[in-house]
């Protein structure tokens, strides 16, 4: 990591130049925070994370994944509703990090999105998504957030998440 950015900090007369140690979590430890399970867990890996403020996690495309097998066989793009479906992930993890993990008749439930989707995420692109709260209240949780491919920003979202028991719901269909 770069010491010019803490050099600067200190020479702008700022009051804490230390930088913070990344917390990161690797696939398995992410898993006990996503009820998701293959083929839908996109995220690969949480690169850090402060409960209450972010989470920045990566996700690495491969042309063998299986939205991309028909997401166009002729010039392979992954989603835009995937690269949602990857946000709210990360919104959900954060989520209960900055409360207390669901419990086993729990599940989270997206409210509402907005999603700008500004360029295309191919095979090969490693999509960093920071991910900040904004704020919680009564079990509602706002989120907002943005996809990088290197310095390029690919979209930008906004979304909330409540948590509810699984009986709340109503009796199953099936």
């Amino acid at each position: 990591m770069s010491t010019a950015v803490p050099q600067q900090r200190a020479q702008a007369g700022a009051v804490n130049t230390v930088e913070r140690t990344p917390k990161p979590l690797g696939f398995t430890a992410l898993k006990q925070w996503l009820r998701h399970r293959h083929p839908m867990i996109y995220l690969d890996r949480i690169v850090d994370h402060e409960p209450g403020k972010f989470l920045d996690a990566l996700i690495c495309i491969s042309g063998n994944m299986d939205s991309i097998a028909g997401h166009f066989p002729e010039r392979a793009i992954f989603p835009g509703s995937h690269l949602i479906q990857s946000f709210a992930q990360a919104g959900i993890i954060l989520y209960q990090m900055s409360t207390s993990m669901l419990a086993e008749d729990e599940l989270t439930l997206i409210g509402s999105v907005e999603a700008r989707f500004l360029k295309v995420v191919v095979p090969g692109d490693q999509v960093l998504l920071h991910v900040q709260q904004n704020r919680l209240a009564g079990g509602l949780f706002h989120f907002t957030g943005k996809a990088m491919v290197g310095t390029t920003r690919v979209a930008a979202f906004r979304a909330s998440l409540v948590r509810s028991r699984v009986a709340d719901l109503g009796s199953p269909l099936w």
